[in-house]
């Protein structure tokens, strides 16, 4: 799982809320760590290696939520366990709400 992984990306563990949709009705779901380059969906439902999936993530930013919307491409799974997902398609202001949010978690600023 971990070579599969960008190198150099600061993982933090913090189980958000999210809403996604691969070819279904979205699912709502929990991520258990995420990255500037992805996530670790907690979710048993089988998803494909390479299928792409159209996301919205709450971000906790000072006491108030901000969301993030993107597509992410699915570059491992594990059915019982989860998967792991890649950012393709990200606005540089949601890339950047991602990174402000990781950084604070990982230098303990956040919740």
């Amino acid at each position: 799982m971990d070579e599969k992984r960008q190198q150099g990306a600061i993982r933090v563990q913090k189980p958000l809320e999210i809403t996604y949709a691969a070819g279904c009705p979205p699912i709502e779901a929990r991520i258990e760590d995420i990255s500037e380059t992805g996530f670790f969906l907690d979710n048993t439902n089988a998803l494909q290696v390479g299928s792409e999936l159209d996301f919205s993530i709450k971000l906790p930013v000072d006491s108030e939520f901000v969301t993030v919307r993107g597509k992410g491409r699915v570059i491992w799974m594990q059915p019982t366990v989860g998967a792991g997902v890649q950012f393709i398609e990200l606005t540089g202001e949601d890339r950047d709400a991602i990174r402000f949010f990781v950084g604070s978690v990982f230098f303990g600023h956040a919740d």
